[in-house]
C-alpha cells in the first residue's frame, strides 16, 4: 500500500495540474494508476475529461519546428518570396496540413529553401505526393523529385497516376508534386507571417 505523504501529494497535484494523464503520474511517480485514482479522489482533485487532457498534452508538446526569427536580407527576401508561392499555390482551407503542390521544378526548390530556412521543421514530418499520367515513368519521377528536395522516397505517399489521358504530358514531364507537411501550430504560423506580408 502507497504511503502518502505532504510532499508526494503535492506530487500528484502539481503533475496532474501540468495537464498529464492519472497514468502518466503513476508512471513518474512509481505507483499504479488506480493509487493515484484513489488518493485524487480523496483529496477531492477533479478530474478532467479525456479531451481536455489531449488539448493540454498537445499544448505542451514540444513543436516539430524552430521559427528563425533573426533574418538577414536574403532570408527577408527568401521568407517573402516564399510566402508570396504559397499565397498563390498553397492549401490555406486546411487548419492541420501545409500543402504546396506545383510542377515546376525551380518553383518546389524555392519552397523547400524557404521552408527549412524560416521554419527549420522536422525532416521526417514531410510527405509529398506525385501526381502524374500512367504514360510516364513513376519510379524515376519519384527519383527525380526526391534527388531535387531531399525527402527520401519513403516519404512518398502512394502516387495519384491519372488513367484518362492517352498522350504524353510534355508540359509537366516530371509530373505535379504535393510537399505536405502535417502541423495545426506550424499551419498557422504561416497563416500569421502570410497575413503580415499581404498588410
Amino acid at each position: 500500500m502507497v504511503k502518502w505523504d505532504l510532499d508526494k501529494i503535492a506530487q500528484v497535484k502539481n503533475l496532474y495540474k501540468s495537464g498529464i494523464s492519472m497514468n502518466e503520474v503513476g508512471s513518474q511517480l512509481g505507483v499504479s494508476v488506480w493509487s493515484i485514482r484513489s488518493l485524487m479522489l480523496r483529496q477531492n482533485i477533479i478530474r478532467r475529461p479525456s479531451n481536455q487532457t489531449n488539448h493540454l498534452r498537445y499544448v505542451n508538446s514540444p513543436l516539430s519546428y524552430h521559427l528563425k526569427t533573426i533574418l538577414t536580407l536574403e532570408d527577408q527576401l527568401l521568407k517573402t518570396g516564399g510566402l508570396m508561392l504559397y499565397w498563390g499555390e498553397g492549401a490555406k482551407k486546411n487548419t492541420r496540413t501545409i500543402d504546396f503542390a506545383n510542377s515546376d521544378p525551380e518553383m518546389i526548390a524555392y519552397f523547400i529553401q524557404f521552408f527549412r530556412t524560416i521554419y527549420q521543421p522536422q525532416e521526417d514530418k514531410f510527405r509529398v505526393l506525385l501526381y502524374t499520367y500512367h504514360l510516364t515513368n513513376i519510379s524515376e519521377q519519384i527519383t527525380y523529385w526526391s534527388n531535387l528536395t531531399q525527402i527520401p522516397p519513403s516519404q512518398f505517399s502512394k502516387p495519384y497516376i491519372k488513367t484518362t489521358s492517352q498522350q504524353k504530358h510534355d508540359k509537366m514531364p516530371h509530373g505535379l508534386i504535393h510537399i505536405r507537411y502535417s502541423d495545426k501550430r506550424l499551419f498557422k504560423q504561416l497563416m500569421q507571417d502570410l497575413d503580415q506580408v499581404k498588410c
